[in-house]
């Protein structure tokens, strides 16, 4: 054999080994683990959702996992009652853009405290009031547990989508405020709320902290009946 044709036999040969190679090569490429519907049950009867884990994960290490910053606000009701929350108005999780908003486990007594310090406090348009809060403060949020989470999609979401992703729900109820059908899967600890004229909201919380969540609703229902 002479030279043209071993080198021409080898060139043949690497392409088919190349073409061989790529087709039996498997993709390891991980499969999506942020898609709303992908709810872990934990051993301690918590949920992981979006590689978050409610009551474990913390700020910090959301946004190190997103390297995302989020608004960082205290939110005081006309009834005086108060939150701490972390806004982020754009993420990307498994490809679908999104709004979450990360609800932190903030004890009341330093919930007042930061209060105190706020940098700067607004009054919405409900009475509820917005306190900008100091750099110091938080910083030392990014170490705080999540408690919550609310998710609102970029993509409108069916009630075909949810019925084949999450299954039927525990419970339908209707807000009479708002017009709004939430779908409540008690033991994932979710509620969608589905409204016509608006997104779609879900909200994420430990199961133990289903009834605190839909107490208002509740409440509606016992205020209605005759």
């Amino acid at each position: 054999m002479n030279t043209f044709s071993k080198v021409l036999l080898a060139s043949v040969m690497a392409i088919a080994l190349g073409l061989w190679l790529s087709w039996v090569s498997v993709d390891k490429t991980p499969p999506p683990s942020d898609l709303p519907w992908q709810i872990e049950v934990t051993a301690e009867g918590s949920i992981k959702v979006f590689q978050t884990q409610i009551g474990t994960t913390t700020l910090g290490e959301f946004i190190q996992r997103y390297r995302e910053y989020p608004e960082i606000t205290l939110f005081v009701s006309p009834q005086g009652d108060s939150v701490i929350e972390a806004y982020f108005n754009s993420l990307i999780l498994a490809g679908l853009k999104a709004k979450v908003v990360l609800l932190l486990d903030v004890d009341k007594a330093t919930r007042d405290a930061m209060y105190e310090r706020g940098i700067r406090i607004s009054t919405m348009g409900s009475g509820t009031r917005k306190v900008e809060l100091s750099s110091d403060d938080i910083q030392q949020l990014t170490a705080v547990v999540i408690s919550g989470i609310t998710y609102i999609p970029a993509t409108n979401v069916t009630t075909e989508l949810l019925l084949k992703r999450f299954g039927e729900p525990t419970h339908k109820l209707k807000d009479d405020n708002t017009g709004a059908v939430h779908w409540v899967y008690t033991e994932k600890g979710l509620d969608v709320a589905l409204n016509d004229n608006d997104k779609e909201v879900f909200q994420y919380v430990h199961p133990k902290d289903m009834a605190r969540l839909l107490e208002p609703l509740m409440q509606q229902k016992q205020l209605s009946k005759p």
